[in-house]
């Protein structure tokens, strides 16, 4: 199971992509936000990665809706550098005859130095994994082949009688076929849920879309289940955020914000 099958290089060098029904969105024939997410960081990790620097921040930029076809990809180094680089990575789809950008996303890659010694976060402790139930609560209000990829558990929080603040969320499905993700890429195919999570808005009366994703890493995730406590945010005038805080189960690992454009659904 995999979100995209990898259908080899064009003649001049970008990778072509095919992707699967898991890529399917919740607002329309596009894909969800966290596929695409995903594929671009792909691209950033395996470009050049044996350079003794590892990713500090991802930002996914969404320039329109990203279709059911064919997709292919061009990284390159944008700020080349021993202690600090910047990585871009355009993901083009087929429009009009001309293969055009949908999504283009940046990354930092910072040097590695032993700093263990003071190693040091001030995020809230969160419910475990082992904590929260298994069920698919965070989900109940949301459609499409992507959001039928995934799992979540949820947990309500000390002192809260709401809904449940804490998510912890993961899938089986690898980013490409036949290809075993690193565990930023696994990260960042569930990271775009944040926006479905930290949801103040049902999504039957509200269209919520994200037209980024920012996540920084202040520490490399652990593969597998990836805690997410998200709070969204609505202005008066049709723009919104969601923010969010990172965990693994060792706990917390990086933030991640998205802009909202906030329209209500057509009757």
């Amino acid at each position: 199971m995999a979100y995209y099958e990898f259908l080899g290089t064009t003649d001049d060098g970008l990778n072509r992509y095919l992707p699967t029904e898991h890529t399917h969105g919740a607002w329309g024939a596009f894909q969800h936000g966290s596929p695409p997410a995903a594929l671009a960081s792909r691209e950033l990790e395996r470009f050049s990665p044996d350079d003794g620097m590892r990713t500090a921040r991802i930002t996914v930029n969404l320039l329109g809706p990203v279709p059911y076809t064919e997709l292919r990809a061009r990284t390159r180094i944008v700020r080349p550098g021993k202690q600090i680089k910047k990585l871009e990575t355009e993901i083009l789809a087929e429009s009009r005859g001309e293969w055009r950008p949908c999504v283009v996303a940046t990354s930092w890659r910072l040097a590695t130095f032993d700093t263990s010694e003071i190693e040091h976060t001030r995020e809230a402790a969160v419910p475990s994994l082992a904590e929260c139930t298994e069920d698919n609560v965070p989900l109940k209000d949301w459609e499409g082949g992507y959001i039928q990829s995934i799992v979540a558990r949820s947990a309500h929080e000390p002192g809260l009688e709401t809904e449940p603040q804490m998510h912890w969320v993961n899938t089986e499905h690898q980013v490409v076929a036949a290809e075993e993700p690193t565990a930023i890429e696994h990260a960042m195919s569930v990271v775009d849920t944040a926006n479905g999570i930290g949801a103040v808005l049902n999504p039957k009366d509200w269209a919520f879309m994200n037209v980024d994703l920012t996540v920084h890493f202040h520490r490399e995730p652990e593969f597998g289940w990836l805690g997410i406590r998200a709070r969204g945010n609505i202005g008066p005038d049709g723009v919104g955020m969601t923010g969010t805080v990172l965990y693994d189960e060792k706990g917390a690992v990086g933030r991640a914000a998205q802009a909202l454009l906030v329209r209500p659904q057509p009757k």
